[in-house]
Formats: C-alpha cells, structure tokens, sequence
C-alpha cells in the first residue's frame, strides 16, 4: 500500500486535545524559502555532520515535468555554500514524503544518501528501486548510484532508513512488500557504501506496509531499528529491537507503549528514532488509538528493555502525523506535523531534561497553508526546521490525484512535486528551554 502526501486512513477530527495546540508567541526567527533555486520542492532531509558541516537536500521536478532530481545545499563550518543535484540513471527520485531520500555521514565528512526511484510498472501501484550514493568532498560530487536492494532493479523496497557509524560502517533498513519476502529487511556495508553484505530479513512477521522503518545507533555501537508492525487483531503499533553484531542477530522485538490501535489500513506514519551519548534511547510515534491518538513519545534507560511513554499532542482523534525527534545532550526536541482540524500544521516541542518534561508546543507553519513533513538540524547553538510547504487549494489537488486506489482498474500514479516548496526557520537552542 502506497499513498504520498497524507495517509491512506481519513479520521474524523476533533477540536479537544490534552493541550493547546501553539504557543501565543515563538522563539523562531521568521521563515525563509530554501528551493527558490529549483522552483518546486519537497521532501527535505537535515545532517549535521561531525565536522560541522550543515546539509540540506530535497527532491525537485523543475518545471514538474517529471524525472525528480536530489538536490544537496551544504553549509561549511568557513560560511562556503556549496549546491549540488543528483540525478539516478534508472529514472526520477522519488518525492515520497514517508519515505524521503536519507541522508547519513560518515568520518572525514563523507556523505550518503538512500532513495528510491519509481517506475510505472502497470499495477495497482507503482514498483521501486532502493538506491544508494556517496559523496566525498561534501555534496559537492556524487558516486554513480548502485542498487541496496537484491534481485529484479524494480521491486517493492521502499520507507526505508539509513544511518552511518564512525567507523565507515553504513546500515541501510527498508520495508519489502512482496509476498515472498515480506518484512523488515537490513544491508550492511563495512566500507562506506563500496561494497555491501547480503541482505538479509531481520523480522519476516505482518508489519504495516507504508510506515518507514528508523534507526538508530549508540556510542557503544549497539544498533536499533523500530518500525510499526501488524499483531494480532490488526492492532499496529511499533515495535523496537537492538543488535550488538552489526545487525546479525537481533533482540526479541518489544513494543514500547501498547498503544493497541486496530485498524484494517495503513496510516502512513513510521517512527523517529534516536540515541543519546549516554546510551538513553528515545522513540516517538504517531498513533490513531480513539482516545489517545496522536503524537507519543518514550524513552529507555537499559537498552531498549523497559520504556517510560508520555503522549505529546493527542486529542479523541488526529490525523496522521510525521514526526522527527532530535536529540542533544539533555535536550530532546521533537517536531510533527499534524493538528486536529483543518489543514496540517507544523509543531515543535522541547524537552531540557532528557525528555522527563517538555516545555510549550509552537506552531512554526502558517495556518492558512499545508505544512508537512517537518526535518530537524541540530547546531552547536541553534535549531533549523525545514519542511515542505503548499497552498490549500494546491493540497488539495495533490491529495485527489495521488488517492489510494479504489477501483479494480485505478492506479496510483508517481508522486510529483507541483507547487511545493521548502520552507526554513531557525531558533538558538537556548531560547528553547522551559517546561510545561
């Protein structure tokens, strides 16, 4: 099951929640658009990487004609701005906003990235094919792109994650929908990306076909992957499992919060993931559960075993939200994209002690536009979200070409990027402090 913009699930919205929504007054500085330069744009990704390199990228079809080109706008620790495009010899990258290109860094500065690129295949949905590149001055120049995934070019490999160690070490995860293979799948590559072990399932039970997958790795190199499985009863909710080898073997699969949410469907809105220097892991989700729905967020202080969980913004019912965690020292920020009527707003939260309490939500989107898909860069001393932004009658002509199938004949079509665009605001990190 494939959708783009929002989910698949529509959910009847309601005006009470736990808390207001948006502060009366924000410590961001005013909005800037970032893809003036391409025209359109859509699916941003933030990095920071060790040596301070900050790392923008997101998907463009200049002039929407089709054909998707990555485009990577790199900021130098000297103030030097470099721009760069990545186009994929198999066909367009795919402007997916629950499963957007990734971007990873590994020593020295080197870059990666992992995306999918669409194909119309004449079926119910399209096929794709999960790439990967990688850059060593930067972004500047990319590699030629080579395939993650096994087999046939075109399959179903998609919501996919990536994360790099210090050590040169790359992790690709992804979900793989066809029957024979179905599940949570993992490749390893020990060199950067040049060379690539065998993919291999790492949980072959019912998982939730359009969620991405995230992971996530801590100082001492044990390596986490969450991602929202179907149990028994249709109840989806996620799932997190550890690996201390590098991802050959795997702990037995915990659900932090049973959220116990049965829906026959798929909401399209996969977990953030995150590890901080002292080991402390961290999750956060969106759930449809009446009563609780909404955005959640837990925390483990051994390894993933046990979790305490806190619901962040729920309400009776919610739409689908797309969240980010970010995670610095003690300071826990988590942004989302979501609200309880009208048209999606993005949100930002703050936690200042390890993600015990959290401070004011602030809404950093317009009311009078669709705001989604929110990213977060973290800076020494500042915060940078970006997310992709459109007008509402635009939305909403995105949202009805791009519906889920319906008929025994309908298709969906590749997602395009029409009159999208990436919009950016920043905030010291210190203007972020306080509790609720």
């Amino acid at each position: 099951m494939r959708a783009w913009i929002r989910a698949a699930v529509v959910l009847p919205f309601a005006a009470a929640c736990s808390k207001a929504p948006a502060a009366p007054t924000t410590p961001f500085g005013a909005a800037s658009v970032v893809s003036e330069a391409t025209s359109n744009g859509a699916t941003p990704m933030f990095l920071v990487t060790s040596n301070g390199t900050q790392v923008l990228s997101w998907v463009a079809m200049p002039g929407d004609t089709g054909g998707g080109a990555l485009y990577v706008r790199s900021t130098f620790a000297d103030g030097a701005v470099r721009t760069s495009g990545l186009r994929d010899p198999l066909g367009g990258i795919e402007p997916h906003g629950e499963a957007p290109p990734q971007m990873a860094a590994g020593p020295d500065g080197v870059l990666y990235t992992l995306y999918t690129v669409g194909k119309d295949v004449g079926g119910r949905y399209p096929a794709s094919a999960l790439r990967f590149a990688r850059s060593d001055d930067g972004g500047t120049s990319w590699s030629t792109p080579v395939s993650v995934n096994e087999g046939p070019a075109f399959g179903s490999h998609s919501f996919h994650a990536l994360i790099a160690g210090p050590d040169g070490t790359v992790y690709a995860s992804w979900l793989n929908n066809n029957p024979a293979e179905a599940g949570v799948w993992l490749r390893v590559s020990r060199d950067g990306g040049r060379t690539w072990d065998a993919a291999r399932a790492v949980y072959r039970e019912p998982t939730c076909p359009c969620c991405r997958t995230a992971l996530a790795l801590a100082p001492d190199g044990t390596l986490y992957i969450a991602w929202r499985a179907v149990l028994s009863g249709d109840v989806r909710d996620i799932m997190v499992m550890s690996s201390k080898d590098h991802g050959t073997s795997w702990s037995t699969p915990v659900r932090p919060h049973a959220d116990d949410w049965v829906f026959p469907g798929c909401p399209h809105a996969g977990p953030s993931l995150r590890v901080d220097a002292a080991g402390g892991v961290h999750l956060s989700w969106w759930t449809g559960k009446p009563g609780a729905a909404g955005t959640w967020y837990a925390r483990s202080a051994d390894g993933g075993a046990t979790w305490r969980s806190t619901p962040i913004d729920t309400a009776i019912t919610a739409q689908p939200a797309h969240i980010q965690l970010g995670v610095s020292g003690s300071r826990v920020l988590i942004g989302w994209d979501g609200g309880h009527a009208g048209l999606p707003g993005v949100f930002l939260t703050a936690s200042n002690d390890g993600g015990t309490t959290f401070g004011p939500t602030w809404r950093l989107s317009p009311s009078e536009v669709a705001a989604t898909f929110p990213v977060l860069g973290l800076g020494a001393d500042s915060l940078s979200v970006a997310w992709t932004q459109v007008g509402d009658s635009a939305y909403r002509a995105l949202l009805e070409a791009h519906k889920e199938p319906e008929g025994e004949h309908d298709r969906m079509a590749l997602p395009r990027v029409g009159q999208q665009e990436i919009m950016l605001r920043r905030a010291p990190l210190t203007a972020l402090d306080g509790t609720r």
